[in-house]
């Protein structure tokens, strides 16, 4: 190989990398998908907690193991009963009929390993991933 071949090969390589990184995640697209939801809290491992998802299009929440979630959903979104009974990480998924229309998430109450209800749930916070 001749010394502008080399050059020419590393240049594309270098060109190919940066636009791999410049596309980063996906952009969401309309329609129908699932998205993963996780407690976020300055305490660590939680035992339980109750979210709200309001908005429409929610089609079912589902837990994530070791989570049990026990979801009621009505036309204004979904009330869910979140416990992982050995203290934790609480995750779980939510269907929506439209991955553009987010729900609006409010942590309502946590509870730690021990059941004792945490005073502060402004601190907590529901990470959502695509």
């Amino acid at each position: 190989m001749t010394r502008l071949t080399t050059l020419a090969a590393r240049f594309a390589g270098v060109i190919m990398l940066t636009g791999l990184a410049a596309c980063g995640e996906d952009s969401p697209v309309p329609g129908p998908g699932t998205l993963t939801a996780t407690l976020v809290g300055p305490n660590g491992d939680e035992g339980a907690a109750v979210v709200s998802l309001y908005g429409h299009g929610i089609q079912s929440v589902s837990a994530i193991a070791p989570t049990e979630a026990f979801p009621r959903l009505d036309e204004n979104g979904a009330r869910v009963v979140l416990i992982n009974p050995d203290g934790g990480l609480i995750e779980f998924r939510f269907a929506l009929a439209d991955t553009l229309q987010m729900p609006d998430v409010v942590v309502e109450e946590v509870a730690g390993p021990d059941d004792e209800l945490r005073a502060d749930t402004g601190a907590y916070s529901v990470e959502v991933t695509r």
